[in-house]
């Protein structure tokens, strides 16, 4: 028998919310006490806080299905990625040393928090009723654990015990599931690649309601510039690297036009970094980061080999790689997607971090790839716990199984492509280098077959 869950009363959300905003706003005090430069150092960090709190309130009002939260979760979306561009909007400043916007900014912060405790609280009350379980259980099965309980509590450890009968799902690894994209990264250059990477990442937050950052990068170390780019007029310095830094204006300049154009929240970013090691430092404040594929013939000051090699390794998020070449992706690319499962912990990540682009599908197909990672009898088990897992998110997806044992690992990401052509898929989705890096860059690999060769965006994570 299915041990009966009953319904958490609505104090429990109300509680949980209040506790969560009381933890924040005790950190928007601290941080508004700090000295300038203590404040100007904890800024970054701040705005990750501020962004983690708002999608953790988002998870909690979008799962309790409430009445009156229904019709208010997408407009509390839109408001809370308008206090997140805002603060994003002013971090260039802090790191220029004027911090009285920011300040402004976070002793804000409470009212705004606080208007969001009256909306969720007043609407508590009108909690739609759970529907009648089953007849009860006694002893231990009675006690199962709730589906919301991760939301309402941080978990203890990331490890899942062996044997836990109560576990919803048999993967050896935690599943940290993004609900929604806000904030999303582009990298801008002078690329012929670049339109048609700052149009897909424009019609990724236009569907969203995500804010847009556009960030085009000095190409020199950050070591040699700390303080920000500033070159006295003359000098042989000046000379040196004077251009670089007109290139990149010049590239947020066309990544401003685009974005205007389409009306989304966006900023631009001048980063002092090398592209690799700018795009993967900045990425950690975003949700998704959007690059292009490699294009061996072209060779720009900026660019570094196998760009989207580094990010994804170094990133530590979801990396869309758009197809080289001027052409626009389709307004819904990402509609029909082709999800790859072997059973690695890449491929959890992957499908884990595309859960807010597979909810908008309209067809999702999961490839089974059973081999040395997954063996065949093992599809059919994980195929309910992966087809469970979606459904929990609402996601409607179909099961393929193929065999991935071919004489070579290439082959493998070329069946993958092949297989997208097939469906008519509009996006791969993928964990990248389970194998190591070198061993796929010597003797190559799925990974390295699809960053080559993929003619469709592919999302990409390690």
């Amino acid at each position: 028998m299915t041990p009966h869950r009953p319904p958490v009363p609505p104090p429990i959300y109300s509680a949980a919310l209040r506790h969560s905003r009381r933890q924040l706003r005790a950190r928007l005090a601290r941080a508004a006490s700090e000295p300038d430069e203590g404040f100007a150092r904890a800024y970054a960090e701040l705005v990750a806080e501020v962004e983690s709190h708002l999608r953790h309130e988002e998870t909690v009002m979008e799962a309790c299905r409430l009445k009156r939260l229904e019709d208010r979760v997408h407009e509390q979306r839109q408001e809370n990625a308008a206090v997140l561009a805002a603060m994003h909007h002013v971090l260039p400043q802090v790191e220029n040393g004027d911090l009285g916007i920011a300040r402004q900014l976070v002793a804000a912060l409470t009212d705004i928090l606080s208007l969001h405790r009256i909306s969720a609280d007043l609407a508590l009350p009108q909690r739609t009723p759970m529907p009648p379980g089953p007849p009860r259980m006694r002893g231990r099965a009675a006690r199962g654990p709730h589906p919301l309980g991760r939301l309402l509590r941080r978990p203890a450890s990331p490890r899942t015990r062996p044997g836990d009968e109560t576990a919803p799902l048999r993967f050896p690894f935690p599943l940290e599931v993004p609900m929604s994209l806000q904030s999303i990264l582009v990298h801008a250059d002078l690329s012929r690649h670049a339109p048609a990477r700052i149009h897909a990442a424009v019609l990724l937050a236009r569907e969203h309601g995500a804010h847009l950052t556009g960030a085009a990068m000095l190409g020199v170390s950050r070591a040699v510039f700390p303080n920000g780019y500033q070159m006295r007029p003359g000098t042989l310095a000046a000379q040196c690297f004077d251009p670089l830094a007109d290139k990149a204006r010049q590239a947020l300049q066309r990544f401003e036009a685009i974005a205007s154009g389409q009306g989304v929240p966006h900023d631009a970013r001048l980063i002092m970094d090398e592209a690799d090691d700018g795009l993967a430092m900045l990425s950690r404040f975003a949700d998704l980061l959007v690059v292009s594929q490699d294009d061996p013939a072209e060779s720009l000051s900026d660019h570094v080999l196998r760009l989207p090699d580094y990010v994804i390794m170094n990133s530590a998020r979801p990396v869309l790689v758009i197809p080289r070449g001027d052409e626009v992706p389709d307004a819904g690319f990402a509609r029909r997607v082709l999800l790859a499962w072997d059973g690695s912990r890449e491929a959890a990540a992957a499908m884990a971090a595309s859960v807010p682009l597979l909810r908008r599908a309209e067809a999702v197909t999961v490839a089974m790839l059973s081999g040395p990672a997954l063996a065949p009898a093992e599809c059919q088990a994980q195929r309910d716990d992966l087809l469970g897992f979606l459904g929990r998110h609402r996601v409607r997806a179909e099961v393929l199984v193929r065999d991935a044992l071919p004489s070579r690992a290439g082959d493998i990401g070329r069946a993958l492509l092949t297989l997208a052509d097939e469906l008519g898929a509009g996006m791969l989705v993928m964990g990248c280098y389970g194998h190591s890096r070198l061993r796929e860059l010597c003797l190559g690999g799925a990974s390295r077959t699809v960053l080559a060769e993929a003619r469709i965006p592919a999302l990409l994570v390690h």
